[in-house]
């Protein structure tokens, strides 16, 4: 639980920095947008780290992951379509797309 507890912070940071950037330079037509995503597995959560975290709250892997709103676990190319969306969003700048089906833990506050 103490990584949950750093985690809002760190997303608010990057949140607040892209919003500056667009605020700073979208007259020179630069886009400053954020996607958060979250529990994906990735080279930051392991196998193992998904395996530990899944034990300690008894439940499978597969309900680790696919713990959220949507009851689906979210696939690194539903990560990679959010990116390819905001970056063909020709006029949108210092918005925030969420990708975790509804991980309401890990929303940014």
């Amino acid at each position: 639980m103490r990584g949950r507890r750093n985690q809002s912070p760190t997303k608010l940071a990057v949140v607040a920095l892209a919003k500056q950037y667009a605020i700073d330079y979208g007259a020179a037509r630069i886009r400053a947008n954020v996607v958060n995503a979250d529990r994906i597995r990735s080279g930051l959560l392991t196998g193992q780290m998904i395996a530990e975290r899944a034990a300690a709250r008894s439940l499978s892997e597969a309900q680790y992951m696919g713990g959220n709103l949507l009851g689906l676990e979210v696939r690194p190319e539903d990560v990679a379509e959010a990116f390819v969306t905001l970056a063909l969003a020709e006029r949108t700048t210092a918005a925030i797309v969420t990708v975790d089906g509804g991980n309401v833990a890990a929303s940014v506050r």
